[in-house]
């Protein structure tokens, strides 16, 4: 980590002066250590500043989707993260059970292992299915594994104990006063870019006067994180990652196996209006095991940390400030329930497609419509993911109506308590796209200036939440594939754009590769070039003999043929230098119109300058 001496900042009494070529990023949560490491990587320093003294205590998040993995292992960092996080022979079942207190849970969700997960990926290359699985890991684990990769790398000054006060936007970049919180001073930091990573109720958000839209859902969570190996009792009816308990009113809450060893988080839901402060941790944990039934007590070795939750649904009007030098990722831009996991693994693609664009405009390989396009991109698969979320939620909460007209009938060894329990099963298989969504998780296809429309086809290909569709179409994340020699065509791709084709052997060179290779050495943007001979089942699944790969694996243009002007024209749009043809947009492509959104299940209210929310968490503040 690199001292306020070395580092080249200018430090002039309390006023800190961040060089260009440098980003301040504000919070350094699961996002903003993400977003330093891809910074890093293509060599631009930045500043972290967070105002807590360490990593979180709180387990929050504990899977890290297959599309995260994947960008992991764009970074080199996927095996060292899979080393943390829970061994890769262990599935990850999910139960639903009506109480521990029952020999059998009513119905699972078989989620494979990591191993059998990367074999049915091997077997089918048919690039449908991703190139990682995804990996179990407690986010408080993952937060600190993350900050000793920030720890190692000379072009990160992680500072930690340093709270951002407020953000001020000026015509060449912003002002932000930050606090060392041990010692109460103030420093003032101006930076050509700043990057809000700092949480829902994010300073930076909040300073800027962005809009969030959205609001809380009825009731809250106790989340209680202990310690217990008393696994004879806790697995009585089989192991699991998840076990979801029936309640009276649908959901009555739910454990988490962490690490497979000793660690584990129940969730037990409350309604608004109740007192979670009469109520015992460890009384907390033998109710939400008993599910429907009696209190359900184990050996509880440890209460690790206790808090409330209240799941809100919230996304901010705008991820960019007017002028284009501040952004918001991560919880700051987007809040989520936990239904799908698609909180944290959202924040960490806020973080890689902002962290290459900013890379690689600092780096002068990149325009500001580069910039402009990450809220094009990035906000509207908010908008759907968080849709989807409250998809699965209902799933849960729709059970209700199944356990009429006596919820206690579902344990009864009776025929109607058999039907009541078939009725669940069958609900359950078929809403069971928790966990399991790819068209959610990879699906995205961006749709933004430097994405660059296939005018040669007339039909976008089928969109569907519940199965990755294999494409090429701009802005499409690109298939997977294992080539003839068993090497994948992600690891082949380079850190910057790659520009890919697929030739037979005795093809004679009509010279369209190297228009695109010369424009793009012409604008100083980085581009790799790959050849593929004779790979038949690549070329069908990538559909076009010439593809253009962004850095985060998404297609930035296709086709099959290209002219020395064309070719100019295509590097000049998808790096951000210029608009596309026939495409009316504003000099900066900011969202300036943006208009409020409603979503389901929230009471929908609009939070600015403050952020307060009725029973929230510590770790939500």
């Amino acid at each position: 980590m690199i001292s306020n001496g070395d580092k080249g900042n200018n430090t002039i009494g309390a006023v800190e002066i961040v060089p260009d070529c440098c980003i301040l990023i504000a919070g350094a949560g699961p996002v903003g250590l993400l977003l330093a490491v891809v910074l890093s990587s293509y060599g631009v320093k930045s500043i972290l500043l967070e105002r807590n003294s360490t990593t979180t205590k709180w387990p929050k998040m504990d899977l890290t989707n297959a599309r995260s993995m994947e960008l992991f292992r764009r970074l080199g960092l996927a095996d060292k993260l899979r080393a943390k996080g829970v061994p890769p022979h262990i599935p990850s079942t999910v139960l639903i059970s009506s109480g521990l207190n029952e020999d059998k849970a009513i119905t699972k969700w078989p989620h494979p292992s990591v191993e059998k997960y990367r074999m049915q990926i091997l077997e089918n290359n048919d690039g449908s299915l991703p190139l990682e699985p995804y990996q179990r890991i407690s986010q408080a684990v993952f937060e600190a594994w993350l900050k000793t990769v920030c720890d190692e790398d000379p072009l990160i000054d992680a500072r930690f104990g340093w709270r951002v006060d407020s953000v001020e936007e000026t015509e060449l970049g912003a002002t932000c006063i930050v606090s060392d919180v041990a010692s109460g001073s103030a420093v003032t930091f101006k930076s050509k870019f700043v990057v809000g990573c700092d949480g829902a109720s994010s300073k930076v958000r909040r300073s800027l006067s962005i809009p969030l839209d959205g609001g809380p859902v009825p009731g809250y969570v106790i989340l209680v994180h202990f310690k217990s190996r008393d696994l004879t009792r806790l697995q009585r009816q089989g192991q699991f990652w998840h076990i979801f308990f029936l309640g009276k009113d649908g959901l009555g809450g739910a454990i988490i196996a962490q690490d497979e060893v000793d660690t584990w988080t129940v969730h037990h839901q409350m309604p608004l209006d109740s007192d979670h402060t009469k109520l015992d941790s460890r009384d907390i944990i033998y109710r939400v095991l008993g599910g429907l039934g009696e209190r359900f007590e184990i050996k509880v070795d440890e209460i690790l940390v206790r808090s409330t939750y209240r799941p809100s649904i919230a996304v901010a009007r705008q991820y960019a400030s007017p002028k284009g030098h501040v952004f918001l990722a991560g919880d700051a831009a987007h809040q989520n329930i936990p239904t799908g996991g698609y909180g944290m693994n959202m924040g960490l693609g806020d973080a890689f497609d902002l962290g290459w664009k900013l890379a690689a405009v600092v780096n002068r390989g990149g325009g500001p419509r580069l910039l402009a396009s990450y809220e094009a991109e990035r906000r509207p698969v908010a908008l759907r993911n968080i849709e989807r979320s409250a998809v699965h939620m209902a799933s849960h909460f729709n059970v209700k109506e199944l356990l009429q007209p006596d919820a206690a009938i579902v344990n009864a060894n009776s025929e109607e308590g058999a039907k009541m329990r078939k009725k669940i099963h069958d609900h359950y298989q078929a809403n069971d796209g928790e966990n399991k969504d790819l068209g959610i998780e990879m699906g995205h296809r961006y749709k933004s200036e430097i994405c660059i429309p296939d005018h040669e086809e007339a039909i976008e290909p089928e969109w569907l939440p519940s199965r990755y569709i294999p494409t090429t179409w701009p802005g499409s994340r690109a298939p997977h594939v294992f080539l003839k020699d068993g090497s994948a065509i992600y690891d082949l791709l380079g850190k910057g754009f790659t520009l890919v084709e697929f030739v037979r052997s005795g093809d004679s060179d009509d010279g369209s590769a190297g228009h695109l290779v010369s424009a793009a050495k012409a604008e100083s943007v980085s581009l790799s070039y790959l050849k593929l001979v004779d790979e038949d089942h690549a070329s069908r699944l990538w559909e076009k003999r010439l593809v253009i790969v962004r850095p985060d694996t998404h297609v930035a243009w296709r086709g099959n043929d290209m002219s020395p002007r064309r070719a100019s024209e295509i590097i000049q749009v998808i790096a951000g230098f210029a608009a596309p043809r026939r495409v009316e947009a504003s000099p900066t492509g900011m969202n300036e119109k943006a208009v409020a959104v409603e979503f389901s299940m929230v009471v929908n209210e609009v939070q600015d300058k403050e952020y307060r929310l009725g029973q929230m968490g510590a770790f939500q503040q």
